[in-house]
C-alpha cells in the first residue's frame, strides 16, 4: 500500500504546540514609544492580554492613556515598538493587512459618535451594510439584537439627539459589536455619565466579557469603574514617562504591592480613604498594617 506524501498529509499541531497556541495573548505591547514628532510622550510601554480579559489604561489627566488607545486601533502609526494582536504583529503589517485585522476592533469613542442624522437603527447598520453581504432584512434583524442587547429594544428610530447620554454610549456600543468583534475598546465609557448609569454600563462591559469572550480595553480614570470591571491594569506615569505599574488594581492598591503612585492615584490621595468601588471584604486588606506594641 502507497504511503501517502508529506504534502497531501497535513502535519496535526503537537501537545506542546496546542498548548502554546492557548497561551497567546490577545493583545501584546512590546516596547512601544509614544510621541508627537520629536516629543516623547511615554516610552518603554509593555503588557500583554489575554484573551477574554478586560485590560482598563489608567493614570492621570495627561499622561497618554488617549494617546496609546490610537495607536492601539491604528489611528497613529507605530515608529518604535510593536503591537500584536493574537502573535500577529499588527503595527509592521502592511496596510492591507492592518484593515484586514481591523475588522475584528470595536471602538466605542467618548461621544458615542453616532450620526446625527441618523437613526439608532441607521447607526448601527452602516459597519454591516459596508463590511457585509447581508440583505437589507438580515441586517435590521442584526441591528434589532444589537440594540437589544445594549436595552435599547424600541428606540431603533429615534435619533441621537431624542435620547439621554447614557443611551447614546450604549447605542455607540451596539454599533461597535455589529461585526461580532473579538476585540473592544473604550474611550472614557462613563464619561459624562451619572454613578447609575455609568454602573449600568460597567455591567454591561462585563456581561459582554463573560457571554462572549470578548476581549476588551478600557480608557478611564473613573475609580468605581477600575475596580468594578477591570480583571488587569496598567498605569502610565506622566512624570516618568513610563508605565510604573501592570497587574489588577485591587492587588495594585494594597499597601507595598505597586508604586506609591498607583496606590495614591487608587487612595484618591488619601491612604485612609477606602477604594470607590472595591468589594467589602477586599477593605480591610488594603488597610492592613501590622500593629505596633507600645
Amino acid at each position: 500500500m502507497a504511503v501517502p506524501s508529506d504534502s497531501i498529509v497535513e502535519k496535526q499541531p503537537t501537545p506542546a504546540e496546542r498548548r502554546a497556541a492557548d497561551f497567546v495573548p490577545a493583545i501584546e505591547v512590546q516596547n512601544l514609544e509614544m510621541g508627537y514628532g520629536s516629543y516623547v510622550l511615554m516610552s518603554n510601554i509593555t503588557f500583554t492580554v489575554t484573551a477574554g480579559e478586560v485590560l482598563v489604561i489608567m493614570g492621570g489627566s495627561g499622561c497618554g492613556k488617549s494617546t496609546l488607545l490610537k495607536y492601539l486601533i491604528g489611528l497613529k502609526e507605530v515608529e518604535k515598538g510593536e503591537i500584536l494582536y493574537h502573535g500577529r504583529s499588527f503595527s509592521k503589517a502592511s496596510p492591507e493587512e492592518q484593515v484586514e485585522m481591523q475588522r475584528i476592533f470595536g471602538v466605542l469613542y467618548q461621544g458615542g459618535a453616532l450620526w446625527s442624522a441618523l437613526t439608532l437603527a441607521e447607526n448601527v447598520a452602516l459597519p454591516l451594510e459596508q463590511y457585509t453581504r447581508l440583505s437589507a432584512r438580515e441586517i435590521a434583524e442584526v441591528v434589532s439584537i444589537k440594540l437589544a442587547l445594549v436595552g435599547l429594544k424600541g428606540f431603533e428610530e429615534f435619533y441621537p439627539a431624542e435620547i439621554s447620554g447614557g443611551m447614546r454610549k450604549r447605542a455607540g456600543l451596539a454599533r461597535a459589536m455589529a461585526l461580532d468583534p473579538g476585540l473592544l475598546f473604550f474611550d472614557e465609557p462613563s464619561a459624562g455619565l451619572d454613578p447609575i448609569t455609568s454602573r449600568r454600563l460597567d455591567d454591561l462591559i462585563l456581561r459582554l466579557r463573560d457571554s462572549l469572550g470578548t476581549t476588551i480595553v478600557v480608557v478611564t480614570h473613573e475609580l468605581p469603574s477600575i475596580f468594578s470591571i477591570a480583571d488587569t491594569s496598567i498605569f502610565l506615569d506622566a512624570e516618568t514617562k513610563q508605565m510604573i505599574a501592570h497587574g489588577d488594581p485591587r492587588e495594585l492598591v494594597k499597601e507595598g504591592r505597586s508604586d506609591p503612585k498607583v496606590r495614591e492615584f487608587l487612595l484618591r490621595g488619601d491612604p485612609a480613604k477606602t477604594p470607590i468601588g472595591l468589594p467589602r471584604e477586599n477593605e480591610s486588606e488594603v488597610h492592613s498594617r501590622p500593629k505596633v506594641q507600645g
